[in-house]
């Protein structure tokens, strides 16, 4: 699926994965921001109990 292109690099990177974990484990949320030709895509994880 062409729009999951840019997630795709994510999926793989262990550092990356490293570093979300370590955001949320202290309270911290997380974001992701991905791009394609047209379209940016931002994700943001609170941890549980969190305020936004």
């Amino acid at each position: 699926m062409a729009y999951a292109q840019p997630g795709r690099h994510w999926l793989r990177d262990e550092t990356e994965h490293e570093r979300a974990l370590a955001y949320l484990t202290t309270g911290t949320a997380y974001q992701l921001t991905l791009h394609d030709e047209n379209t940016r895509y931002v994700l943001v994880v609170y941890p549980p109990g969190a305020n936004s």
